[in-house]
């Protein structure tokens, strides 16, 4: 975001002062500081923290709470750790690629979908620790006007300060144009040329609306925008540095719901919940069965009645009898069912537009007293087995039931049994003649908790190591090289656990160090210059060690200095990075502030193996707390272990 300031008269930007005629939103006391942050994804449903240092590898909630109705969605994890933290990756995020799902970790299994006036909070230990509100503001449509110019609009709510706004396309092939850069912005004002020029851009703000105009050099950079994603953002404060802070960004045709796979569906695609509490009565000429109504899910239909059915345990030929009835009264809370249950299981469901809830509700006393699902697992695991093989499943609660299949297919399916499924009453046996076998299962305890869904893959045969590696290459570096390879195709009948590489001169000991599974380079060091080295990979399962990959030969040589360079520089309070290139790869650098004698202000800086194709190793550094990020450090000097100077480097403000 762009650095702005906020004035008396109003908001200048680029030397242009906009009077503002709605009096400025007074920043949440919750809000975070710089350089912590709470940025919400309304549209997407998404929310990202950023910062909060002092709680890396904590475990951290964000709750999503409504007013008036109170908590919509939560989710709990471990904060990013302090060094990704630092180099100014995300703290955490809910609800997109890499990060949390809404309902990790327990607590309400819904995406929710966060509107304007919901609250997002970060908690630690049950305490909050900031928070930020999500802001009404949004694009409405953006059109070409004339050939070159873009015409975005867009809507605000009464609370947003419309100084605090921004409207920017992102747009990654406006990077090919004369824009140079990956999005174009406009803010409150009238049209200006954009500090790198390629465009000019405006904004009028009135009667809660927006309008952002964009003037581009040429009609095909201007359809190459109108193409791309509109957004609008809005922040509660700004600091005097010009950091915004529980910021808000929404973003034009982006759709809610669940960010990525195995995440709960939103409150209006969910069914309803099932009851609690289920207490059954067998009189013998007849049964009463009661139950606790449960809570609704915010956002989800209402509940119609609910179904009991009494289900007998064993099935015949694939089939289980039962009787039930529906009753059709949401307040309900007991029935009367004909006959005994004896030897049936009976199952209470909830029931709305949106079907039947699922998993049932069984008998199991207070509710509670057990909101804990049963684990499930299978003795043994699924693996590569040489002969039959006898499969014990087991819960860690007395009087679950456990439901299995032998295909893979879902042991229960939306309100029933499934077809293959089968109520499991004691070890079972999986024969090596009948081929591969998928053994999935579920358990339910007596109060209706289901557990995870849990599977397990059982082959027969006689074990395999792993095939070679593929595409192996070695690029020499100072005493040292650096190899390169692909998985083998085969990995063998267990997964890969290792690597193991070995460089063999013509003479002499061979070097080899090993790796882990999901490593597909390594620096090999302890070589000797200009000798030559044949270097080979060879992959690990439990089985033992596979064929070796395809021989290639290497020879270390000495720099003949170790040279460093940046490529990268700037510094802001609270932000310093530097980047670079260096000849020897493992060389550790030393920064210093002034000079050879300055104080020291970061260290064990390393220079990293150069990416393939490339000559000279890389390093970088980002500081955001600690010296150098209070005064800027210039000139800095920077040395090497391995001879390298740099000096007096000067980091440029901004």
């Amino acid at each position: 975001m762009g650095k702005r300031k906020v004035t008396a008269a109003g908001l200048a930007i680029s030397g242009i002062v906009i009077s503002a005629s709605v009096a400025p939103v007074t920043a949440h006391a919750a809000v975070p500081a710089f350089p912590d942050n709470i940025t919400i994804f309304p549209d997407r449903d998404f929310v990202s923290i950023d910062g909060f240092s002092e709680h890396a590898g904590e475990q951290v909630t964000i709750e999503v709470q409504r007013p008036h109705v109170g908590l919509v969605g939560s989710a709990t994890g471990t904060m990013a750790s302090a060094t990704a933290i630092a180099a100014g990756n995300p703290a955490i995020e809910v609800n997109h690629p890499g990060g949390l799902c809404w309902g990790a970790g327990g607590g309400l299994q819904v995406t929710p979908d966060i509107r304007a006036g919901d609250v997002v909070s970060v908690k630690f230990g049950g305490t909050v620790a900031a928070d930020a509100t999500a802001l009404d503001v949004g694009v409405t449509g953006g059109a070409l006007t004339t050939p070159t110019t873009l015409v975005i609009q867009g809507r605000l709510g009464s609370e947003v300060d419309p100084t605090f706004l921004e409207e920017r396309i992102i747009q990654p092939a406006l990077r090919d144009t004369e824009v140079g850069r990956r999005d174009a912005r406009a803010v409150p004002g009238a049209l200006v040329n954009a500090p790198k020029g390629g465009y000019s851009s405006g904004m009028e703000v009135a009667d809660g609306t927006f309008t952002a105009t964009y003037k581009f050099e040429s009609a095909e950079t201007a359809t190459v925008a109108a193409d791309g994603l509109y957004t609008v953002t809005t922040w509660q404060d700004q600091d005097p540095d010009g950091n915004t802070q529980g910021v808000t960004i929404s973003e034009f045709g982006e759709v809610g719901g669940p960010g990525m796979g195995g995440c709960p569906v939103g409150a209006v695609q969910q069914g309803p919940a099932s009851p609690t509490g289920v207490v059954v009565h067998d009189g013998g000429g007849s049964t009463s069965v009661s139950w606790t109504p449960p809570e609704p899910v915010p956002g989800t239909a209402p509940i119609l009645g609910y179904t009991v059915r009494a289900v007998d345990r064993l099935s015949r030929n694939g089939v289980q009898n039962e009787i039930g009835v529906r009753v059709n009264d949401p307040d309900a809370t007991s029935v009367t069912l004909p006959g005994s249950v004896e030897g049936k299981r009976v199952e209470v469901r909830s029931f709305g537009e949106a079907g039947e809830s699922w998993p049932p509700a069984l008998p199991g006393g207070d509710p509670s007293a057990d909101s804990k699902p049963p684990t499930v697992t299978a003795e043994p695991a699924g693996g590569l087995y040489t002969a039959d093989t006898q499969v014990t499943l087991t819960a860690d609660e007395a009087g679950a039931e456990i439901y299995y299949t032998l295909d893979g297919s879902d042991p229960l399916e939306a309100g029933s049994t499934g077809p293959a499924a089968k109520l499991y009453t004691g070890p079972f046996e999986l024969k090596a003649s009948d081929g591969p076998r998928t053994v999935r299962f579920v358990a339910f305890d007596k109060a209706g908790n289901a557990s995870q869904a849990r599977l397990e893959k059982y082959t027969f045969g006689e074990a395999a190591k792993p095939g070679a590696p593929r595409s192996v290459t070695a690029q020499d570096s100072n005493a040292s090289a650096t190899v390169r390879w692909t998985a083998p195709e085969d990995p063998g009948t267990s997964p890969i656990t290792g690597y193991e590489i070995t460089a063999t001169p013509a003479s002499g000991a061979p070097v080899t160090t090993t790796t882990g599974a999901s490593t597909s380079s390594v620096l090999l060091t302890g070589l000797k210059n200009d000798t030559t080295y044949t270097v080979t990979v060879v992959a690990v399962n439990a089985v033992g060690k596979g064929a070796s990959s395809t021989p290639v030969e290497v020879t270390p040589k000495a720099p003949a200095v170790d040279k460093l360079a940046i490529t990268l520089a700037k510094w802001k309070a609270g932000d310093l990075r530097l980047e670079g290139t260096g000849t020897v790869p493992g060389a550790s650098l030393t920064l210093r502030v002034g000079g050879p004698n300055g104080q020291v202000f970061a260290s064990n800086v390393i220079v990293q193996p150069p990416a393939a194709g490339a000559v000279n190793g890389t390093w970088s550094l980002r500081l955001r707390t600690g010296p150098g990020t209070v005064t800027n450090p210039s000139p800095v000097h920077i040395s090497s272990d391995k001879g390298g100077i740099l000096e007096k480097v000067t980091l440029p403000n901004g």
